[in-house]
């Protein structure tokens, strides 16, 4: 990681090239704003440095700009010149972020043809709330390219462009549909979605309570029965997982009648990683009959 902090009297490097677990927090003995903003040229020179440091086979970065002013101090580099760079590193798949307070951020990006922006207050709540953001923004985006580099859904210059395409700091909560954390009963239209064995054997956790509640059927491990969904989650390898999840997706597109309440599958007795299940969902986000848990929304 590197931080490099500009203004007219002192732009400097507080951190450069150092490995995240040596990474500490910046106080005011670091840096505190002030003096002009010589923007191009703080995101030119460090541009240029990391054009030269990239890995070419395995790059994979984040570049977030922040600024709390217009560019009004740089000497050494145009918009031209910054943008050229900017666009000659989204090819050595790097993600481009800009954030902004006391401007018109949005502006600012498109002028940067960055399409990830955010606009902030600059006050202490504003702030806190922007790096939350940010720091959420940046985990969802790295368990999205991990996920689709681990299981081929996407060639890397597909991922930096869909990363790069201004939904990075979507936040997909839709708190009306978050399956609930307990689910006694069911309306007429809903399912339960739960996680299953690869033999069908409901004698635990969700698959027993859709089994003695939701008409599941012992012996099947997949697919709609009774009041409740099976994808199998054990005994079978995690691309086995993720292919049970594209069918129960196409299913339910193909049933918008009905309701789906998709428990946390998988991460229980399966032991699966909750942001890789909840990657395998992804497609289910956009269909308003699936619910999903919380933490797979937070996840995505």
């Amino acid at each position: 990681m590197s931080i490099y902090a500009f203004d007219s009297t002192n732009s400097r490097y507080i951190a450069e090239d150092r490995p995240i677990g040596q990474m500490s927090d910046i106080t005011d003995r670091d840096y505190s704003p002030c003096g002009c903003t010589p923007l191009y040229d703080a995101v030119g020179m460090t541009l240029t440095r990391l054009n030269d440091v990239l890995d070419r086979e395995k790059s994979m970065a984040y570049v977030t700009i922040i600024t709390d002013g217009y560019e009004n101090a740089s000497t050494d580099y145009t918009l031209k010149q910054v943008v050229q760079l900017i666009e000659q590193l989204k090819h050595r798949d790097v993600i481009f972020s800009f954030i902004g307070a006391n401007i018109d951020a949005h502006d600012y990006g498109v002028k940067l043809h960055i399409t990830n922006v955010m606009q902030f207050t600059q006050d202490n709540a504003g702030t806190q709330e922007m790096w939350r953001r940010e720091r959420e923004s940046k985990q969802r985006s790295h368990n999205r390219r991990r996920f689709w580099e681990k299981f081929g859904v996407k060639g890397r210059r597909e991922i930096t462009e869909r990363e790069n395409s201004g939904s990075y700091y979507d936040e997909m909560r839709d708190h009306g549909r978050f399956t609930p954390e307990r689910i006694t009963h069911l309306c007429a239209n809903e399912v339960f979605v739960f996680g299953s064995n690869i033999h069908g054997d409901h004698n635990g956790g969700a698959a027993e309570y859709a089994l003695r509640h939701f008409g599941a059927v012992m012996g099947q491990a997949e697919g709609h029965q009774g009041q409740s969904y099976a994808i199998p989650t054990v005994g079978v390898s995690m691309h086995d997982v993720y292919e049970a999840v594209l069918r129960f997706v196409n299913y339910a597109r193909l049933h918008q009648e009905l309701t789906f309440l998709v428990t946390a599958i998988g991460c229980g007795n399966a032991g699966l990683p909750v942001h890789e299940v909840a990657m395998m969902f992804y497609d289910a986000r956009n269909l308003p009959n699936v619910k999903l848990p919380r933490e797979f929304w937070e996840s995505v």
